[in-house]
């Protein structure tokens, strides 16, 4: 019998021993080769560089990483909105007089707003050009908007929205988990809500036990995109002009709140329209003056009689009976539909706002081209509107200061945990030799040298570090998927969890090492072992 098979007896007789002690190894090994997955993928994932646009317009009062965050993972809440007449600058071919000239810096933009979401899910509102479409429907000429450098969205059913219609584009992975598909002209307008052809918005992100207020347009899904391996599949895109169809979007909860305390707008006399919504909890200042012209319209045709001020205007709405509408919540039109049947909202343009502009700047590099940087200096100095940032720096800084120094005094903990696994073999071992003096003897006696002896221990508890190092491998990778797993279900995006690199080699081989250091102890033990007394002993 040579000393292998005989290194592999003695393991099946100390099978629980055994077991346990490579069980430690295991657990150690899993640990620390699923943080170094996690921290090299975690790079590849936040401190990306490969954007497909290296500039991020965004209000002036939120934090860049907010601010990218928000637009390039969909985490966290939007920092506020910048106003629509940017991104109109930025667009216009032929820049108006008094009007900054963005000709020069980008090349590429497309508008980004959020606000709503469907059973959790977000929707974002943007132009058919993030597809690679006109808005009249023709392919873009040039260069396409991308979402990581030279790869852009694609169709894998029916066709992108129009930039004034109620119809949406889907991500991949949302169409499947909530089992949505195209919108069936065969069906009626319920029946597609119902399974999923159709459907209407929530606003905001409504806690578990939150009553959801569901707006009243219903939007037409129209397409279904490839999937992209990003947080984009995990969306709604609509026409960022549909959600200034929406009462809120536009200040337009006045009309809800007075629909809701019974008030009919045509019977608030214009002088005392601040008053009463003062009264109702809403800010006159903040009014768009717009939609107070709007209500000064209505009044002009109410009648001379009724309620001369504000406690009356109250008192009868509050023993009027409501609306249906108001009943349900529903939202009022704040909007109405051209001869083709495009949305034109009552806001007009000039007081329209978004979340974000994406850019892709003339620069030969992302965010280090001379356009970039100019750009964000004209945000930083010039224009305070809004602040431009670029994502890659962000998300390195992020990932530096945050993820980096964190996953490293992990990393450090489970190299502890090695550490007190290879005490364990050496623990395990050195009792077993502690009861194995006589068999150790008799070896000695039937010809075994010290030598021999010594490779003996040391081979088991190599063996037993190699065992453990290689099961924690395998191990520490089903731990990193079972991550992706997670990541996925957060961001819409995991990590490539069956990656390796030859630093995950380089630690199995020192756990090997350290394994087999463990053992020396108890062989020193053993080589010392004298033959003749532990004979007679036994």
């Amino acid at each position: 019998m040579n000393i292998f098979q005989l290194v592999l007896k003695q393991m099946r007789q100390r099978a629980l021993s055994t077991s346990l002690t490579l069980l430690s190894v295991l657990l150690g090994v899993a640990l620390a080769i699923s943080i170094m997955i996690v921290r090299r993928e975690a790079h590849n994932l936040f401190a990306q560089t490969d954007f497909g646009y290296d500039i991020l317009i965004g209000p002036p009062k939120g934090s860049p990483l907010q601010l990218t965050l928000n637009t390039v993972y969909h985490m966290d809440q939007s920092p506020g909105v910048i106003p629509y007449a940017i991104y109109a600058d930025m667009i216009r071919k032929h820049p108006l007089a008094g009007h900054p000239d963005y000709r020069p810096y980008v090349r590429l933009a497309v508008p980004f707003m959020v606000g709503d979401s469907y059973k959790g899910r977000r929707i974002v509102g943007t132009a058919p050009q993030m597809f690679g479409v006109n808005d009249d429907g023709t392919p873009v000429e040039g260069e396409k908007f991308q979402y990581r450098l030279g790869k852009s969205f694609e169709l894998a059913q029916g066709k992108i929205f129009g930039p004034r219609k109620f119809e949406a584009v889907l991500g991949s992975r949302i169409a499947e988990q909530l089992h949505m598909h195209l919108y069936n002209e065969n069906e009626t307008e319920q029946q597609n809500l119902d399974d999923g052809g159709a459907f209407r918005a929530t606003h905001g992100m409504p806690a578990a036990n939150e009553k959801p207020d569901i707006h009243k347009p219903r939007w037409h899904i129209v397409g279904i995109l490839k999937p992209t391996h990003t947080a984009n599949d995990n969306v709604l895109f609509i026409p960022f002009i549909s959600l200034y169809a929406i009462a809120e979007h536009e200040s337009g909860i006045i009309d809800q709140t007075l629909a809701r305390a019974g008030l009919d707008p045509s019977r608030i006399p214009p002088d005392q329209l601040d008053a009463v919504l003062a009264r109702l909890g809403i800010d006159p200042a903040k009014v768009p003056e717009s939609l107070k012209k709007k209500f000064q319209m209505e009044s002009k045709v109410a009648p001379t009689s009724g309620p001369a001020n504000v406690e009356e205007l109250l008192q009868v709405a509050k023993a009027a009976p409501t609306t249906e509408a108001a009943d349900e919540g529903e939202d009022p039109d704040v909007y109405h539909l051209d001869e083709h049947g495009d949305i034109i909202p009552d806001l007009p343009p000039e007081e329209w706002e978004i979340s974000a502009i994406l850019v892709r700047t003339r620069g030969e590099e992302s965010g280090s081209g001379l356009a970039a940087m100019q750009l964000m200096y004209n945000f930083k100095v010039i224009d305070d509107r809004a602040t431009a940032v670029n994502p890659a720096s962000v998300m390195r800084d992020f990932f530096n200061t945050f993820l980096s120094g964190s996953t490293l005094v992990l990393l450090l903990i489970a190299l502890l945990v090695t550490i007190v696994a290879a005490v364990g073999i050496l623990v395990s071992i050195y009792n077993s030799v502690a009861g194995r003096l006589r068999e150790i003897a008799i070896l000695r006696a039937l010809g075994a040298t010290r030598g021999t002896v010594l490779r003996l221990i040391c081979l088991e508890a190599t063996l037993i570090g190699l065992a453990g190092g290689v099961l924690g491998l395998l191990a520490g990778h089903l731990l990193a998927a079972l991550g992706s797993v997670y990541m996925n279900e957060l961001l819409g995006q995991g990590i490539n969890w069956l990656a390796w690199d030859w630093w995950e080699v380089i630690y199995l081989g020192v756990v090997v090492v350290i394994a087999a250091i463990a053992g020396l102890v108890p062989a020193m033990k053993a080589y010392r072992t004298p033959v003749a007394t532990n004979l007679v002993t036994g």
